[in-house]
């Protein structure tokens, strides 16, 4: 009994000794996209900067971050890094401009976003007029002068910027549609789901007094 008593006084006198608490590393991590004050915002959480006796550290410089930690959180750090320190993906936007009433037909180049029309509008008949691609990366906009039916149209947007990543990414737009031979215009800034098609909104000014309703496409590029 007093072996066992004089083992377990002397392991703990050596953990003590060691500050009781878990060992760190210092590693430092090179970026190629992020700006480092990014890179420390989306790191902060595995950072332990208020660990008694073994306090995390986050340092950075232009182009590096290094930081004082466990192993594991190093290592998670690494991860979290690799997923975020990539370059902006670029996007395509496919804008359509498209003339409500007239005559009761309808225009299979529309065919898609047609239903969804129908359900938001109660005009009789929707025709593509216009159409227009412009492709961006975040914090980046365009303008285009597109020319049909009731034309030219001024369309211009930006892209503000990309939440998530993949199939669940929202692309985040200000569009600003005008139409000089009427002076008609219809501005806004909206989020759109990568892969979806948006029905922005509508303006007076197509041919022979029509309504015109303008959607959009935003698609994430890769490679």
């Amino acid at each position: 009994m007093k072996a066992r008593h004089a083992l377990w006084v002397v392991s703990t006198l050596l953990a003590a000794g060691c500050g009781g608490g878990p060992r760190l590393e210092t590693r430092t991590f090179a970026l190629r996209h992020l700006g480092p004050g990014e890179a420390r915002a989306i790191i902060q959480p595995y950072v332990y900067t208020d660990r008694p006796g073994a306090k995390g550290d986050i340092s950075a410089v232009q182009n590096a971050i290094t930081v004082r930690e466990t192993s594991d959180n190093l290592d998670r750090i690494a991860r979290v890094l690799a997923q975020y320190d990539r370059p902006e993906p670029a996007v395509r936007l496919t804008f359509a401009i498209i003339s409500a009433d007239g005559a009761a037909s309808s225009d299979s180049s529309i065919r898609e976003v047609e239903t969804t029309l129908r359900s938001l509008f109660r005009f009789r008949n929707y025709t593509l007029v216009a159409q227009g691609i412009m492709t961006g990366t975040p914090n980046s906009g365009s303008a285009q002068t597109l020319a049909g039916a009731g034309g030219p149209y001024r369309l211009e947007a930006a892209i503000e910027r990309i939440s998530g990543a993949g199939d669940s990414a929202t692309v985040t737009l200000r569009v600003h549609l005008i139409v000089p031979r009427s002076g008609g215009e219809f501005q806004t800034v909206v989020g759109i789901p990568a892969g979806k098609t948006a029905v922005l909104g509508n303006v007076l000014g197509g041919s022979q007094g029509a309504a015109l309703i303008l959607t959009v496409r935003p698609d994430l590029l890769t490679g």
